[in-house]
């Protein structure tokens, strides 16, 4: 499919190249049978427009005319000695400087300006096959404008300082070549536009964007600068099949985005050879069981399966990472900061995001239409935005920090039936959490402090404190209860010293009937973290077991311990443990050195541990060596949680579904 598209680019580049040759050459050599009418200063050029026969030349000395051209027949209009010397000047503001609505015509040379009305142009175009090449076109609110305009060719013009530099609506097969758009709004803007092929522009230094496909379908974008724009470089907006190959795009507030509402609209061919700020765009359609490569610069996954982003710093785009219409990937320790979103899934499910630290964007992390996807141990510091959930249902978010955003650190829209624990959601500038329109989630274990309003609940009913009961430690004595959030401006008191409010902190229809009195960590910093099935039995041999734990309260592994058999060398030679059938944790045996019955376990992101959570399944494969114990059981409630046998396979090949090692995770 691939190399199909590209066999039809590079079609459809030599056609429009030999396009562009051909009607140069016509250019040049003009039509044989025509008459060269000639006007000088002080004379009309509509005047030798209204003379003129079709297939006739008009030749335009130096000058400057103030007048409104209208080009209703075949004509070749050019200067005699280029756009610095020939100056065509709006007499009616309101009216376009040239007014083409023949087929076949070519206009050449002029410097045109001062049509500064709505919708006027400097070159108005509606027709078809005309060439319009070498003008310049300043102070007009269009520079070059196409509309219903087919089959035309733009070459070498100065679309600059004008309201849009070159603007197509609904106009198709056209072609746009060595074109300067600058100092406009916009500089390239093509709406309704379709099979258009645009190479080796310039559009730079615009208020807004340098090229916007805005509804346009199949175009090819080829070799083009789009650099120092204000907001973005080259935006995609509701636009499907586009090409995109060996453009550039740097110092632009954004560099590159594709937005839209369907898959069509995100379905697009774009290639590493695009470059934002000199590093390449990874833009993967219908992939699956890949990995982006390190050095990206800005990353979309469109309809793909296990896709693993990782270990990448991704800045000024439109989005850092965009995940459309994707499920079972992987998103880890990303840097996106300085984006107009940092990390933005759109109809995608089942992802996991971890370790990730999206800052300094509008919006850090933008879940739209997505459900079952995981959040653990992400950042989202000082955005406009921190964590976004939007028609977003079933997600479970875990230990994340929304902190200094300037509005929302958590915002809920009609999302529903998620799960929030662990977070810290401090010092926002509005709301720490806002929930609208959004019901049964399950909030709890949360710290809420020094927000501009803690929380804000609007048409929402949500779960404010854990559904079962949780034990903890307050002030050093133990005790099994329900546990809400910790609110910075709860005000209630702790008569019976449990550590939990005695009155609830109203959040307008909805309470936290269990508010916390201090910050959740304390709750739960002096539990042991260790997950132990205790020993096993001998004799034992060695093999590989699968099988699932389940911890009953959060553990923070780094270390395994094997149970070895008395006198023997028993211990583990590897452990991988997946969530979700996804990697979070492994360790390697080191040999027999030091206390090898211990291994050391490093999360895929490479920190030295691993957090278990209360509830989750765990599954593991532990391979062990030499004699290490064995618990004979299918299943066992152990210190910590649940551990279960799937298959253990020996040694000598027997498998069996009633072994589990006897092991410690601490």
């Amino acid at each position: 499919m691939k190399k199909e598209s590209e066999r039809k680019f590079r079609i459809r580049i030599m056609l429009a190249l030999a396009v562009l040759f051909a009607t140069l050459a016509f250019v040049s050599i003009g039509c044989a049978s025509g008459t060269t009418h000639y006007v000088n200063p002080g004379e009309s050029i509509q005047a030798a427009v209204n003379a003129a026969d079709p297939y006739d030349t008009i030749i335009v000395r130096d000058g400057t005319y103030t007048e409104n051209i209208n080009v209703n027949k075949r004509l070749t209009i050019k200067s005699e000695n280029g756009s610095a010397k020939t100056i065509v000047q709006a007499a009616n503001s309101s009216d376009h400087v040239f007014d083409v609505t023949a087929d076949y015509v070519n206009i050449s040379g002029f410097m045109v300006m001062d049509a500064t009305k709505d919708k006027k142009a400097g070159i108005y175009l509606s027709a078809g096959h005309c060439t319009i090449s070498n003008n310049q076109a300043s102070n007009n609110n269009r520079g070059i404008y196409l509309k219903h305009s087919s089959n035309n060719t733009l070459t070498n013009n100065n679309a600059s300082n004008n309201w849009w530099g070159i603007r197509l609506y609904s106009s198709d097969n056209n072609i746009l070549a060595r074109n300067k758009a600058s100092n406009s709004q916009f500089g390239i803007h093509l709406i309704f536009s379709c099979d258009n092929t645009l190479t080796r522009n310039n559009a730079s230094n615009n208020g807004e964007v340098g090229i916007y496909l805005d509804y346009s379908d199949s175009n090819i974008l080829n070799s083009n600068n789009a650099n120092s724009n204000n907001n973005n470089g080259i935006r995609l907006f509701d636009s499907s099949n586009n090409t995109l190959m060996n453009n550039t795009m740097s110092g632009n507030k954004y560099n590159f985005c594709v937005w839209g509402d369907n898959l069509s609209h995100f379905t697009q061919n774009i290639d590493a050879s695009n470059k934002v700020n000199e590093k390449p765009i990874y833009y993967l359609v219908n992939e699956q069981d890949r990995a982006v490569p390190n050095g990206a610069g800005c990353v979309g996954v469109v309809n793909s399966t296990n896709i693993t982003m990782k270990d990448l710093r991704l800045t000024k785009n439109g989005f850092g990472i965009l995940l459309v219409y994707s499920k079972d990937s992987r998103i880890e320790n990303i840097n996106a900061r300085d984006n107009d979103y940092g990390i933005y899934l759109k109809h995608s499910s089942s992802n996991m995001l971890m370790n990730n630290n999206a800052s300094n964007n509008k919006c850090g992390i933008y879940l739209s239409s997505s459900s079952n996807n995981a959040l653990t141990n992400n950042s989202a510091l000082n955005n406009w935005e921190g964590i976004d959930l939007s028609y977003s249902n079933s997600n479970t978010l875990t230990i994340n920090k929304a902190i200094s955003n300037n509005y929302k650190g958590i915002f809920l829209w009609y999302s529903s039936n998620n799960v929030l624990t662990g977070h810290n959601v401090n010092s926002n500038n509005w709301y720490g959490i806002y929930s609208w329109g959004s019901n049964n989630n399950k909030i709890y274990l949360n710290n809420f402090i020094n927000n501009g309003n803690n929380v804000k609940s609007t048409l929402s009913t949500n779960i404010w404190n854990s559904t079962s009961k949780i034990t903890y430690v307050y002030n050093g004595t133990t005790y099994e209860n329900y546990t809400g959030n910790y609110w910075s401006d709860y005000k209630g008191s702790d008569a019976d010293g449990d550590g939990i409010g005695d009155a609830p902190y109203n959040i307008y229809s909805d309470a936290d009937s269990h508010p916390l009195m201090e910050p959740w960590e304390n709750y739960f910093a002096p539990v042991p973290s260790v997950f132990d099935t205790g020993a096993g039995t001998y004799p034992s041999i060695m093999g590989t077991h699968k099988g699932e734990i389940r911890p009953s309260c959060n553990i923070n592994v780094s270390k395994l311990y094997t149970y070895p058999c008395v006198g023997t060398g028993g211990h583990t030679e590897s452990i991988e443990l997946e969530e979700n059938g996804i990697p979070i944790a492994n360790g390697t045996w080191n040999g027999y050195q030091d206390d090898y019955h211990n291994i050391t376990i490093n999360n895929v992101s490479g920190a030295p541990y691993v957090m278990l959570y209360e509830g989750h399944k765990y599954n593991y494969t532990i391979v062990t060596g030499s004699y290490p114990q064995i618990i004979h059981e299918p299943s066992k409630e152990v210190t910590g949680g649940t551990i279960t046998c799937t298959l253990f396979t020996d040694a000598n090949g027997k498998t069996y579904t009633d072994w589990i090692p006897a092991i410690k995770l601490e």
